[in-house]
């Protein structure tokens, strides 16, 4: 979904990276990403590198909060650029300024508060964002518990899951 709200800026390309493959083959496919990158077959400072202008990305948005990604984000951001940290981590994280000196990022952290939300739900009735394809489960509400394990321990090739409403509420 970040992704999706990130092209509605119109940047020239969105390079996703991702451990998992099937995740990166569908948003490469459809066409949510321009380039896809998983870190556990390609070297990902290098192939950014390789992709962008002036050796790095203009905006790197990190939203994985995994061990080592973190770090990553701040090392394939270009100087002067930003970088936005929407990831919960287990463990608190490390500016390493001295390795740092000279790239001039900056910084922008929060998690998911919800202040967009109803621009976000607008974007997507009148078919700005189109998300349907990362929907790979839907539940009745009385599910949300089991919805909720599937999503938070990544089973069954999950992506996003949608809870349905009972009608008439």
């Amino acid at each position: 979904c970040t992704m999706l709200c990130a092209r509605l800026y119109q940047p020239k390309k969105i390079i996703a990276i991702d451990i998992s493959q099937d995740r990166l083959d569908m948003v490469k496919a459809a066409k949510i990403a321009d380039h896809v990158i998983n870190p556990t077959r390609t070297d990902v400072g290098a192939k950014i590198e390789k992709l962008t202008k002036y050796g790095g990305a203009d905006a790197v948005i990190e939203m994985a909060g995994g061990e080592d990604t973190f770090d990553m984000a701040w090392r394939i951001a270009r100087p002067n650029a930003v970088v936005c940290i929407g990831a919960m981590y287990e463990e608190n994280q490390i500016l390493p300024l001295p390795q740092m000196y000279g790239k001039n990022l900056t910084f922008k952290t929060g998690g998911v508060d919800a202040s967009r939300c109803g621009e976000i739900m607008k974007l997507i009735e009148s078919g700005k964002i189109d998300g349907t394809c990362l929907i790979t489960h839907r539940f009745n509400l009385e599910d949300a518990m089991t919805a909720y394990d599937i999503f938070e321990n990544k089973k069954d090739g999950v992506i996003k899951v949608v809870l349905k409403m009972p009608q008439g509420h």
